[in-house]
């Protein structure tokens, strides 16, 4: 999505890519799982990760016996995103506070808006903390663990990244202790699988978007408390003609899958533009 014309890329989101790293015999959580996938998936010297993780390694119950969580965690590794993929559980809440657009694709992605400048969230503050009151996605929370592939066989088991400001060596939240995985390395295998199984409905939700041609190509113009105009360009929405349109046998088949109520939350994100244009003027202030 173009902003401002201005010409560097945004983390943009992508069709899932699974992530391969280290294996080991010792991981300390693991079960079966899809692959994990995430959205801009950027080429490492590791292989192609999803965006934040640097290092991401197997959990394992002696290399990692200190591993602790830092306690508030630090989102200064999003300071920087503009736009971010949510899954269709988050849509509710996620309309609340940000518009929702989709990022072109195959399938096309859901994206929130956290900002309407290149390379700048609004909603991390200076500290390192998200805005209080503003619901934190997912994709954000899960960091710094994901499912990953590791041994011959290929099983599914918590990955955690070791470069993360939010991991610290014997301060914080432990994650293996007396030889054995903690609540916290419990709770997270938990998320992580998921967020994976909303990840494959909300693909599914996005193909039959795109299978039934119900997005069309929307450009966001914006005007700024000083004057400024702010072009959000290349995004897609589902059109309100078109699901208006929709047969009677689908909208029942949509009803069933709980898909309407995710339409809806789309629709009315919409009204959070004038959320984030009031937010770039209170963040203008205080400079």
């Amino acid at each position: 999505m173009a902003r401002n014309k201005d010409k560097r890329k945004d983390n943009k989101p992508s069709a899932p890519s699974a992530l391969r790293a280290e294996t080991g015999p010792r991981a300390a959580v693991g079960t079966p799982s899809r692959a994990d996938s995430g959205p801009a998936p950027a080429t490492t010297a590791q292989g192609v990760l999803p965006p934040f993780y640097q290092q991401p390694r197997p959990l394992h119950l002696q290399d990692h016996a200190d591993l602790c969580l830092k306690s508030p965690p630090t989102y200064e590794f999003a300071a920087k995103t503009v736009a971010m993929q949510i899954v269709i559980g988050e849509f509710l809440v996620a309309a609340r506070d940000y518009p929702i657009v989709f990022a072109p694709g195959t399938p096309p992605v859901p994206v929130i808006m956290l900002g309407l400048r290149p390379e700048e969230n609004m909603y991390v503050r200076r500290d390192g903390s998200w805005l209080p009151g503003a619901y934190v996605p997912a994709y954000i929370r899960r960091y710094p663990f994901l499912l990953g592939e590791a041994g011959e066989n290929k099983r599914h088991v918590l990955f955690v990244d070791e470069a993360s400001a939010n991991v610290t060596r014997g301060q914080g939240t432990p994650l293996v202790a007396d030889g054995k995985p903690t609540d916290a390395a419990k709770n997270a295998m938990k998320f992580c699988e998921a967020y994976n199984l909303d990840q494959e409905n909300t693909r599914q939700f996005c193909e039959a978007l795109a299978a039934l041609d119900l997005l069309e190509k929307r450009n966001i113009n914006l005007t700024l408390a000083n004057g400024n105009k702010v072009a959000v360009n290349d995004t897609l929405a589902i059109s309100p003609r078109k699901f208006e349109e929709m047969s009677d046998s689908l909208y029942l088949e949509w009803r069933k899958r709980k898909w309407l109520f995710t339409a809806y939350c789309h629709f009315h994100s919409g009204m959070n533009w004038q959320r984030l244009i009031e937010r770039a003027a209170q963040r203008a202030a205080k400079k």
